[in-house]
């Protein structure tokens, strides 16, 4: 898993979608590889969000230390609800280089690799099997 961010052109054609999060100052998003849904396997993208509401189910997001612009009460981390299917033509880098907080948050996502593809899986799975949560993208 590593950070990428999205390219231009492929929020342009996910325009319809209310709910994908579209380009904000190149959000950076973490590439999860070998996800299955509906019996193909391709890659995702999880945004990082610093503001996912306090009232947010504990297993729709992976917790990361607050950033800055996090409001009091309300988490940091991957918003699980919020990914979406991602091919290689549509990925960018994303220049970690330095910054201190997302080395932190690189170190946090490799330690809990396993448990972040394990949720990231069992929400596709859910939304595989007709489980839409309100504010969730639409894979398909």
């Amino acid at each position: 898993m590593k950070f990428i961010t999205i390219s231009q052109r492929y929020f342009d054609i996910c325009g319809d979608d209310p709910e994908i999060l579209f380009r904000k100052n190149r959000r950076p998003h973490l590439l999860v590889l070998s996800l299955k849904y509906k019996g193909q396997v391709s890659h995702f993208a999880v945004p990082l969000r610093s503001n996912i509401s306090a009232a947010t189910p504990k297993d729709q997001y992976f917790s990361l230390p607050p950033r800055p612009s996090t409001r009091p009460g309300n988490h940091h981390g991957l918003h699980y609800i919020k990914m979406f299917p991602i091919t290689r033509e549509y990925q960018e880098k994303f220049w970690v280089g330095k910054d201190a907080a997302y080395i932190l948050y690189q170190n946090i996502i490799n330690k809990h690799e396993k448990e972040i593809v394990a949720e990231c899986q069992k929400y596709l799975d859910a939304y595989a099997n007709g489980l839409r949560l309100k504010y969730s993208v639409n894979i398909d």
